[in-house]
């Protein structure tokens, strides 16, 4: 962990938080904190902050915290779009949008989408918020994704996508990983860019049915690189050229 992450609910008085799970352990027994240190702590979907250690007990450890300031938010917001992988895959797919502090995500379905897929136990609300946490805690994020599945890939990129950016009254870039075009995402031109849908495609790639209709509705294509990757790997190397590309 790299950034212990608190919440509301641990809260057992003024600033001081009790931590009772994996978190007070890794206190305990990997940071070998004692009372009187001091640590980085993050509020969940809230600002960061500094801790003092105030008991160090078998069952739990209490952190006095002092946060400062409001919750970081990136200058260009990221959603990202992927093609629902297995279970093993997509644990590290939410993992690595956590850390690389995603906005949103969409898993949706495609023709090289397994149905069975959707009714994976990874999927269920609690162990979706714990692959968050681990990836926040990583990348030293405080906020949490949004995570979202869609069943029907038409009415997601045609609908819901539209949906979205009318309620919230902003026109995101839309951009889609394709091995058969040259451009690199260095090359985009960023300037007064505050939003991007990212997508990738499920393990075997979209379609290219499925291609021309995300073109269709707006989704310009670019390179990952000459080689086949698997969807975490392509997830982490696409935010990456993002990152590049809008710094640059």
């Amino acid at each position: 962990m790299n950034l212990i992450l608190v919440d509301k609910c641990d809260e057992v008085g003024a600033g001081v938080y009790r931590l009772g799970d994996a978190r007070g352990r890794h206190v305990r027994r990997v940071l070998r904190a004692g009372v009187g240190d001091e640590l980085k702590v993050g509020l969940i979907n809230g600002p960061k902050g500094t801790a003092v250690v105030r008991s160090v007990g078998l069952e739990a450890v209490e952190l006095e915290c002092e946060f400062a300031g409001e919750m970081d938010v990136p200058d260009v917001e990221v959603d990202l779009v992927c093609g629902l992988p297995r279970p093993q895959t997509l644990k590290k797919v939410l993992q690595s949008a956590a850390t690389m502090g995603v906005r949103r995500v969409h898993f949706v379905d495609g023709k090289r989408v397994e149905k069975c897929y959707f009714s994976a136990s990874v999927l269920d609300e609690v162990n979706v918020v714990g692959h968050l946490l681990e990836g926040m805690s990583q990348g030293r994020q405080t906020r949490m994704p949004m995570v979202f599945v869609h069943r029907w890939f038409r009415r997601f990129f045609w609908y819901t996508l539209e949906n979205l950016e009318r309620a919230e009254e902003v026109k995101a870039k839309r951009l889609l990983t394709d091995m058969a075009v040259e451009d690199y995402l260095a090359a985009m031109d960023a300037e007064g860019v505050r939003r991007v849908l990212l997508a990738v495609g499920p393990e075997g790639g979209w379609v290219q049915s499925e291609i021309d209709m995300m073109v269709d509705a707006g989704f310009e294509k670019f390179r990952l690189g000459a080689w086949p990757l698997r969807v975490e790997n392509a997830v982490v190397a696409a935010l990456g050229q993002l990152e590049l590309a809008v710094r640059g």
